[in-house]
């Protein structure tokens, strides 16, 4: 992934007010804007607008581009997060499935490949060469920010590729948008003389994720489940995705070899942190790791409790993960957790585990424990 850039408010506290002893009061004045405003900008709360960056650049004697080229970095390093390494990840392990995303069917016969073109030289470029000359080179850009040019850039990309590679063949372009606002954000690619003599025009394939379904996915090729989290909101319930999360994983183990899922895994994994800003990639790693017999600690506690019987091992290491696990979140002592565990079918405590990641308090746990009993004894 990208390296996550620095909020440039942040840059203008530690590097031009700090050193020189700037107070936020007397510099807002000084700029002749609310304090409020600065102390929001600051904390990366609020972004440098055009306005603000002139009058840095008057104060600290910098350019405007300066504090604008700050802000339009971190804008895109925050939108595009968990998107453009994954993406050529996948590309290397699923290349064949993408392709026949863009309709493009394929059989091992394209080779991708992560070529820097002279104009970009941060970040390489997702290209897929064909390995018999009667096929067109696929140029594919996966689009996870809104970002206004985007056909100009693919435009830009492909003739460049075209020079850099001193080639004339046939080329095609695919843009994948993870979201529906990022492709409505896209101006048509359209450029004409006042003349009217001469013009230019293009025109891609264009795929937006979040109007596929889970099935359509699948449907194309099962390989793209990895691309799942596209397909739901945003504004998907945290807690939702646990069960979700869960059938992927059975689907991904089904799907890839043993020698790839565990770094399909971490794709998806940065996939559902591009689509769930709430997230930690710990939450998401626990949602899809919570199987006891395939953890080291699981199995350590399985075989301290094969003496009283298998069934009742499996308890006690269930216990013992899932209180570590309420401990750890809700700060509370183990002796207060064991013994309401202990009155729970082992299905349940771990039933319990699942949905500790929608629970803010550890009274919710205990009410959600005390229905469980309630159930029990019915």
């Amino acid at each position: 992934m990208k390296k996550k850039a620095i909020h440039p408010g942040h840059i203008l506290q530690k590097i031009f007010m700090e050193p020189q002893c700037i107070a936020p009061e007397d510099l807002a004045v000084s700029l002749k804007i609310k304090q409020s405003t600065l102390t929001r900008v600051i904390k990366g709360q609020q972004s440098i607008t055009t306005d603000l960056s002139l009058k840095l650049s008057d104060y600290f004697q910098t350019t405007p581009e300066f504090w604008i080229s700050l802000q339009i970095n971190y804008d895109q390093s925050e939108a595009s997060r968990g998107t453009d390494d994954p993406f050529y990840s996948l590309m290397q392990i699923s290349g064949d499935a993408l392709l026949k995303l863009i309709g493009i069917q394929s059989n091992k016969e394209y080779e991708p490949r992560a070529v820097v073109l002279k104009e970009k030289r941060l970040y390489p470029d997702i290209i897929a060469f064909p390995k018999h000359k009667d096929r067109e080179i696929v140029v594919i850009e996966f689009q996870g920010y809104k970002e206004p040019m985007m056909r100009y850039i693919m435009s830009s990309k492909i003739t460049t590729l075209c020079t850099q590679e001193n080639y004339t063949g046939p080329v095609l372009g695919a843009i994948v948008y993870t979201d529906k606002d990022y492709q409505k954000a896209s101006l048509p690619f359209s450029i004409t003389s006042q003349s009217g003599n001469f013009w230019i025009k293009g025109q891609f394939i264009e795929i937006d994720l979040s109007t596929y379904t889970e099935k359509d996915l699948i449907d194309i090729d099962q390989q793209l489940i990895v691309l799942a989290p596209f397909t739901l909101p945003k504004n998907y319930p945290k807690n939702e995705y646990i069960h979700k999360c869960r059938s992927w994983k059975k689907q991904i183990d089904q799907t890839f070899s043993q020698e790839t899922v565990t770094k399909v895994m971490d794709i998806l994994s940065l996939f559902i942190l591009d689509r769930q800003r709430n997230m930690t990639r710990k939450e998401v790693l626990s949602m899809y790791k919570f199987d006891i017999s395939q953890t080291v600690v699981g199995q350590e506690l399985l075989k301290e409790g094969l003496e009283a019987g298998k069934k009742e091992g499996e308890k006690i290491a269930a216990i013992r993960i899932i209180g570590r696990q309420m401990s750890k979140k809700f700060d509370v002592s183990m002796n207060r957790i064991a013994p309401r565990l202990n009155a729970l079918p082992i299905k349940d405590i771990m039933d319990l585990g699942e949905d500790l990641l929608s629970m803010e308090t550890f009274k919710d746990a205990y009410t959600w424990i005390n229905h469980r009993k309630k159930k029990i004894n019915k």
